[in-house]
């Protein structure tokens, strides 16, 4: 049986010399978030990069070292809990003695060797992370209350285990920078008078929701590449002001709704009475510029008034 086992060994170091040495002869790819980009190299500036993996070793899961092989050899009796199950959305990486030696990503049945070993489990499923009722600040300074939720996936099972400590506080603590960090360079609404538009060019967190969702994507997923991290989506779920200043927004709306409404009612009373004196004039009644005044004069108040007139004659 030893001799049999150590003939095995010797197959599997062999096969896994070839593979390194093809995959050595292939030309390099880079991963920008998330994707393959055959022909781009490492360090392009602007792009969001996730390290690789490298190959599945089954010699390191067997024969990780040679103090593991000759301790598994005087305790064979440790081999009967040696299988290790892989699930399907799911990839794991083995340490031996504290060092990284393989990762693998393909669900199925493992031989490892219990000495001197240690499996990390990671899932590679679509993650959720959940920022509820966040308050931040606006480019103007006025506290708001935004909601978000990140989409994202582990894409390098080497990064996110040894790179971070725990990658789902990690994505989540991450995320709420970025939303603090986007949010704060947006109004909430920008003025009709282009007040703030010198510093977000005509912008709105109100208004450019889908713009400010691919910045928060951008700039999260370059934070999280380091991680083996690949961002989905990063999307604004719910913005409102904060409860402080909601009743002062509000008067501030009304008051500008109010005289949006009291412009188009004095445009349309001048229009009408311009219309008017023209129509009169046309059927050949003549008035002076007195009685012109007069006419306007009743008119515009008659239509702009909050009120119904009250008509009142005077008795000569």
């Amino acid at each position: 049986p030893g001799s049999l086992f150590l003939s095995h060994m010797a197959t599997l170091l062999e096969n896994d010399a070839k593979r390194m040495q093809s995959d050595k002869m292939k030309a390099p790819q880079a991963v920008v978030a998330g994707v393959e980009a055959p022909g781009v190299g490492y360090g392009a500036a602007g792009t969001a990069q996730i390290e690789h993996d490298p190959p599945y070793s089954a010699a390191n899961f067997c024969c990780p070292s040679p103090l593991s092989f000759a301790l598994s050899l005087l305790c064979p009796f440790s081999w009967l809990g040696s299988c290790r199950v892989i699930n399907e959305k799911e990839g794991a990486m083995l340490l031996t003695w504290g060092k990284f030696s393989s990762v693998v990503a393909e669900p199925g049945c493992y031989i490892l060797n219990p000495c001197g070993t240690a499996l990390s489990k990671v899932s590679t499923k679509q993650q959720t992370t959940d920022l509820p009722n966040v308050k931040l600040l606006d480019l103007k300074g006025n506290p708001v209350v935004v909601s978000g939720v990140v989409f994202w996936q582990v894409e390098g099972i080497k990064a996110a285990s040894l790179n971070v400590q725990n990658v789902y506080q990690y994505v989540n603590t991450t995320a709420m920078a970025t939303l603090k960090q986007v949010v704060s360079k947006y109004p909430y609404e920008d003025d009709d008078d282009g007040a703030g538009a010198g510093h977000s060019h005509g912008l709105s967190l109100k208004t450019e929701a889908m713009q400010v969702s691919m910045e928060l994507k951008e700039v999260l997923q370059q934070r999280l590449a380091h991680a083996g991290v690949r961002v989905i989506a990063f999307n604004m779920t719910d913005l409102s002001y904060a409860p402080e200043i909601a009743q002062a927004m509000l008067v501030r709306q009304q008051a500008e709704a109010m005289v949006k409404a009291r412009k188009l009612i004095v445009k349309g009373a001048v229009n009408i009475s311009e219309d008017a004196v023209q129509q009169l004039e046309e059927k050949g009644l003549t008035m002076s510029a007195p009685e012109k005044a007069k006419v306007v004069t009743n008119l515009l108040t008659v239509i702009c008034g909050e009120s119904g007139a009250t008509p009142t004659l005077q008795l000569n």
